[in-house]
């Protein structure tokens, strides 16, 4: 678990990265049945692992034109075997930096717990995914789950009259072991895990007064997978 003072951003970043989450998603088209409750956006960078504690965020180079995002059926049954592609946040965009200093200190602590090395993961792809739910919605449609990456985090920006958003983390070998339970409430509140080793879910959000506006949940989620 992380918190704001995890990292090394300002009030002014915090506000580059709302203002993204607001002005620069746009409907994810993969979700079934049509369903619109999640608004997306999506950026990727080159991890030079071996350059990560020399250089800091300069070991991430912001990719311009990434592949497209591929998870397997058996990882995703909702979107899996399908070659997604999301709005796209070029590196020129204001939101690029911050978001390379969170997935900076994300890196340095799985460098610093043996989950990434210059040895085994020289060159890692890291996805950001700027994911924006309107409630009612669902954090994560596929259920109980891995990702299919090396590791990977979530880093709340934003929630706004919404009730629910607990999210747990589970034994892959055992999943009706939850190994801990949680909500992201404040700014930067943020979780990392080994995603070789857990599952995660996040429950249904809801609207908690339905007279003071929409109810929103922003997370800015951060995945790390080798690069062939």
């Amino acid at each position: 678990m992380l918190t704001a003072d995890d990292f090394p951003l300002t009030e002014r970043d915090l506000h580059v990265l709302r203002r993204t989450f607001r002005d620069y998603t746009e409907l994810d088209h993969w979700l079934p049945g049509g369903e619109q409750y999640r608004r997306r956006a999506y950026q990727c960078f080159d991890l030079a692992t071996a350059r990560l504690a020399e250089d800091g965020p300069g070991a991430l180079t912001a990719i311009d034109q990434p592949p497209p995002y591929v998870q397997s059926k058996q990882i995703n049954p909702v979107a899996g075997d399908i070659e997604r592609t999301f709005k796209l946040i070029p590196p020129e965009h204001p939101a690029t930096e911050p978001t390379r200093q969170i997935a900076t200190a994300v890196a340095r602590l799985l460098a610093a717990n043996g989950v990434l090395s210059a040895h085994t993961t020289p060159h890692c792809l890291v996805d950001a995914h700027y994911m924006r739910l309107i409630a009612p919605g669902h954090p994560a449609p596929e259920g109980k789950h891995r990702d299919g990456l090396i590791a990977g985090s979530a880093h709340l920006i934003q929630r706004t009259n919404v009730t629910g958003g607990v999210s747990a983390l589970y034994d892959r070998y055992d999943p009706d072991r939850e190994l801990c339970g949680f909500v992201l409430e404040n700014p930067l509140d943020s979780y990392v895990f080994d995603d070789e080793r857990v599952l995660h879910y996040t429950t249904t959000i809801t609207v908690t007064d339905p007279d003071a506006g929409a109810g929103l949940r922003d997370v800015l989620l951060i995945g790390f997978r080798k690069r062939e």
